[in-house]
């Protein structure tokens, strides 16, 4: 099978959700510190995710590419699409918290 805009299309968008979902300051605070300069930390967490996620989203792509013709015969070309969107928020989540966290932030409560 080859590679379809859908399915990077489909990668893409799971990623930019995941990192969409994440807006603004994202719970995170830091004595001191002027909600502006916790959403722009909060931002460049984001991009190094991003970053990290854009080169693993285009692995998956690539194997999807090529395995997505057995896929789809046996049925389970879409079990293999969501499996690699889910995968995505909670990278993407671990990502930001080590950025933040090497920042000097903790969670607002």
């Amino acid at each position: 099978m080859r590679d379809t805009p859908d399915m990077r299309l489909r990668l893409g968008f799971a990623v930019l959700l995941a990192l969409a979902a994440c807006s603004g300051t994202g719970g995170w605070t830091k004595r001191g510190v002027p909600p502006d300069r916790v959403a722009a930390d909060y931002a460049d967490c984001r991009h190094t995710a991003q970053s990290a996620l854009s080169r693993d989203s285009n692995i998956d792509t690539d194997i999807l590419a090529s395995r997505g013709a057995d896929w789809a015969r046996v049925g389970s070309l879409e079990n293999a699409q969501d499996a690699d969107a889910r995968r995505v928020a909670p990278r993407s989540d671990a990502i930001i918290e080590g950025c933040m966290l090497d920042k000097g932030y903790t969670r607002a409560r």
